[in-house]
C-alpha cells in the first residue's frame, strides 16, 4: 500500500458527520458490475463503453448534455518576499504579530511555535544538514512555516534578513535588526522588541550572544557562490574551496549566539526563519541560473554517501515531500519570489540602508545614526490569502442548473519516475482552438458519467505533478430532486490513464479500492452542493504541507501517477 493512501486510511473517523450521499460498495449497477477488473484500465474502458452504449428514457437525458472546466491553482498570485528592513513598519508589525500569535496558540503542545520549531532537533538535524537535503528540507520548512503565520493573517508573508548587508557596517554588532525596533537585544535575555521575555519549549529564555563566535555573509561569498555552475561546486561535502552554502549559513548562527548557535535549538530564535529565508533566497537565484542554461534543478542532485539525504527519503517531519521534492522550484515560480537585493544608490528605498559609496555597496544604519531620509520609502505590498484553490468556472455547453456538487480528494503521487511525454493532456483534444494553454496545463481530468441519467460532466485540474499533494475537486452529478442519481466518477491522468479509484465503505470506516460509482439522494444531511460557490465555501482546507486527513464529507479518493 502506498504510504500516502497508509496515512489517509489511518486517521481518526468522525462519526458525526453521516451522509446520505454514499458511494456503492456492493451491489453495483449490471453495466458496471460486469466490468470488474483487476486492471483498473481495462475497468474502466469497460464502463465507459457500457455507459454509452446503455439506453435512458428521454425525459432524463433533456437539456443534460453539459461540459464544464474549473482550474484550480494553488496561488493565483505570488507572494514576495523582501528584505525585513524594506518593509513597512506596518507590514513589519503584522508579521511579528503573527509570530508571537503562534506563540501563544494551544492548540498544539506546548504551543504552535514550539512544536513546529521542534522539527529542527534530533536526527533531523543529521538530515537536513551536513549534505544535500540542506536546500530543499529548509525551503520547505520556512514554507510550512509561512503558511502558519498566514492562517493568522493572510497578508503577512515572512521577510529575509540579507546579513550581507551587516557584515559591511563599521561594527555589525551595532546593527538595528537587534533592537527593539526589529528583533529585539543583541546579548543576554531578551527583554526589548515583539520577543520580549520569551521561554523556549525548554522552558528556557531566550538569549543571545551577538558576535562573540561567527561574522554575518559577505558580497564576496555570495559572489563566489553564484559564479558555479552545479550543485556539486556549493554543497556539504563536496563543494569547492570558499563555496560551500551550508558554512556559510552556519557562520551567521554562531553570529548570533544564544539558541541560534546550537541545531537543536535555532528554530527557537524567529531569527531562524528570516537567516534562512535569505540563503532560500540566494539559492533560488542559483537554481535560475540553472534553468537560464536548460538544467532542471532537480536533475543536479548531489548524490552523497549518507541514506539521510538520498533523494528518494521522505522528509522528516514533512511527509509525504521527498527529499527531491525540495529541489523543485514549483514553489518558487508559483507560490513566492523575493524582492531584489538591495543596491546602491536607493538600497531598496528604507530609511534603515545606505549606499558606502566607497565600496558602492548596500550597508546597515548602525543603532545611532540617523535614519536615512527616502523620497519614497516602500509601500505595502498588498497580497492575498492564497490557500484556496482558485476556479474558472465555463459552462462549455448546455445548462448548469440541474447539476449539484460533489466533493473528492485527488492524491497526486510523486510523478518524477513517470515519463510524462505528452504536451496536451488526454481527452482534451475535443475542446478545439481557444483552448490550448487549458489543455497544456491540465495535469488530471475529473469526470462524472450518468448512469440513472444523461450526461456527463468534466473538471480540468491545472496542477504540478511532479511533487506530492492532494487537491479538493468537484464533480457534477445531475440533481437527484426527490430520487436518487447515480453516477460513475473517475479521474484520468496526463496520459489518459485512469487514477485509482478508493471509495469510503461507511461500515468498516475506511477506504476501500472501487470501480467509483456514487449513489445521491436529497436525504439532510445533504453532503452535496447546489452551487460551485456554495460548495467552496464550506470548509475544505487546501494547504499544500498539512498532515492529510480523514473527511468522513469526501466519499471518493483518487490516487494519481
Amino acid at each position: 500500500m502506498k504510504p500516502t493512501l497508509q496515512l489517509l486510511l489511518l486517521f481518526l473517523w468522525h462519526s458525526v458527520l453521516l451522509s446520505v450521499c454514499n458511494v456503492i460498495t456492493d451491489q453495483y449497477p449490471a453495466l458496471v458490475s460486469e466490468c470488474r477488473d483487476r486492471d483498473s484500465q481495462k475497468q474502466y474502458k469497460c464502463i465507459l463503453s457500457n455507459l454509452n452504449k446503455a439506453d435512458w428514457s428521454r425525459d432524463d437525458a433533456a437539456g443534460l448534455k453539459l461540459r464544464l472546466r474549473q482550474d484550480f491553482y494553488w496561488h493565483p498570485t505570488k507572494r514576495i518576499r523582501r528584505e525585513c528592513r524594506a518593509l513597512t513598519r506596518e507590514e513589519f508589525k503584522e508579521m511579528v504579530d503573527a509570530i508571537n500569535a503562534l506563540k501563544k496558540d494551544k492548540s498544539m503542545s506546548p504551543n504552535v511555535y514550539d512544536f513546529v520549531a521542534d522539527y529542527h532537533t534530533n536526527e533531523a538535524v543529521n538530515s537536513v544538514h551536513f549534505g544535500s537535503n540542506f536546500f530543499g528540507w529548509h525551503k520547505m520548512y520556512i514554507l510550512k512555516f509561512e503558511e502558519l503565520l498566514r492562517k493568522v493573517n493572510p497578508n503577512v508573508t515572512l521577510c529575509y534578513w540579507d546579513s550581507r548587508l551587516d557584515h559591511h557596517m563599521k561594527n555589525p554588532k551595532k546593527s538595528l535588526m537587534f533592537t527593539s525596533e526589529f528583533f529585539g537585544d543583541a546579548r543576554g535575555p531578551i527583554k526589548t522588541g515583539p520577543f520580549a521575555r520569551w521561554k523556549t519549549i525548554r522552558n528556557k529564555p531566550l538569549v543571545r550572544d551577538l558576535g562573540r563566535e561567527g561574522n554575518p555573509i559577505s558580497y564576496k561569498d555570495i559572489e563566489t557562490v553564484l559564479s558555479k555552475k552545479h550543485h556539486v561546486q556549493i554543497t556539504n561535502p563536496t563543494s569547492d574551496p570558499n563555496s560551500q552554502v551550508e558554512m556559510m549559513h552556519n557562520m551567521v548562527h554562531a553570529f548570533v549566539g544564544g539558541q541560534m548557535n546550537d541545531f537543536n535549538t535555532s528554530s527557537q530564535d524567529p531569527f531562524f526563519w528570516i537567516h534562512h529565508a535569505f540563503i532560500d533566497a540566494v539559492w533560488t537565484v542559483f537554481c535560475r541560473q540553472l534553468r537560464h542554461r536548460n538544467i532542471d534543478p532537480q536533475d543536479d542532485y548531489v548524490i552523497v554517501d549518507n541514506k539521510m539525504h538520498r533523494p528518494e527519503r521522505y522528509m522528516d517531519h514533512l511527509f509525504p515531500m521527498k527529499n527531491i521534492d525540495g529541489y523543485s522550484d514549483y514553489f518558487a515560480n508559483n507560490i513566492y519570489s523575493y524582492g531584489d537585493f538591495a543596491k546602491c544608490p536607493t538600497c531598496l528605498n528604507s530609511p534603515y540602508l545606505k549606499c558606502d559609496y566607497a565600496s558602492n555597496k548596500c550597508v546597515g544604519i548602525e543603532i545611532h545614526e540617523p535614519r536615512r531620509r527616502v523620497e519614497t520609502p516602500p509601500e505595502r505590498i498588498k497580497t492575498n490569502h492564497l490557500s484556496t484553490p482558485q476556479n474558472d468556472f465555463t459552462v462549455l455547453a448546455g445548462d448548469d442548473k440541474d447539476w449539484v456538487y460533489i466533493p473528492v480528494k485527488i492524491i497526486v503521487r510523486n510523478a518524477l519516475e513517470k515519463s510524462i511525454k505528452k504536451n496536451v493532456i488526454g481527452g482534451c483534444e475535443y475542446l478545439g482552438a481557444g483552448y490550448d494553454d487549458l489543455c497544456s496545463k491540465s495535469v488530471a481530468i475529473v469526470q462524472s458519467n450518468g448512469i440513472t441519467y444523461h450526461g456527463t460532466y468534466r473538471n480540468y485540474i491545472v496542477n504540478d505533478a511532479s511533487v506530492p499533494q492532494w487537491v479538493y475537486a468537484y464533480v457534477g452529478v445531475k440533481d437527484p430532486g426527490t430520487g436518487s442519481s447515480q453516477a460513475f466518477i473517475s479521474v484520468t491522468d496526463k496520459n489518459h490513464q485512469p487514477c485509482d479509484a478508493f471509495c469510503l465503505d461507511l461500515k468498516a470506516k475506511k477506504y476501500r479500492s472501487c470501480p467509483g460509482v456514487i449513489s445521491v439522494t436529497n436525504k439532510k444531511p445533504r453532503m452535496y452542493y447546489d452551487t460551485l460557490k456554495e460548495a467552496e465555501e464550506n470548509g475544505y482546507p487546501f494547504n499544500p504541507l498539512e498532515a492529510d486527513t480523514l473527511d468522513p464529507r469526501i466519499k471518493m479518493a483518487f490516487l494519481c501517477y
